[in-house]
C-alpha cells in the first residue's frame, strides 16, 4: 500500500499523454487492488498511455478516487483498461451513475 503520491515533477506532468515513458503492459493480470492507494496510483494504472492491462476483470478502488481518475466516467483515456471488468469491489454501496455502467460495459 502507498497513500503517498510517487514523486515526479507534477509541473512538467502531461496528464493523458506522457512520451518520455513506455507503455507498462500486464497482460496477465486479471485482479488489481488499488484501494488504499494515492489517487496518482490509481491514475496511472488505468491510463492507456501509461498501463495496459488487457485482462482486468477485477477491480478494488475507493469510489470516489475512480470518479475523479475517470472524470465520473467519461474519460476516453482510462475507459480502455476498464472495458473488461466484470467485478469492481468499493468499501460501501453506490448508486452509480448511468455513466458508469457504459463505462464498465460488463457489469
Amino acid at each position: 500500500m502507498n497513500a503517498e503520491s510517487p514523486s515526479f515533477n507534477h509541473v512538467n506532468f502531461q496528464r493523458d499523454i506522457d512520451h518520455s515513458y513506455s507503455i507498462v503492459e500486464y497482460p496477465h493480470l486479471t485482479s488489481l487492488s488499488i484501494m488504499y492507494v494515492h489517487i496518482d496510483y490509481v491514475e496511472q494504472f488505468l491510463l492507456r498511455t501509461k498501463t495496459s492491462l488487457p485482462r482486468l476483470t477485477q477491480l478494488k478502488v475507493k469510489y470516489e478516487k475512480l470518479r475523479n481518475v475517470t472524470e465520473n466516467f467519461t474519460r476516453d483515456v482510462t475507459r480502455f483498461n476498464c472495458l473488461q471488468v466484470k467485478r469492481i469491489i468499493f468499501e460501501e454501496t453506490i448508486v452509480h451513475l448511468k455513466e458508469f455502467y457504459f463505462y464498465f460495459p460488463l457489469l
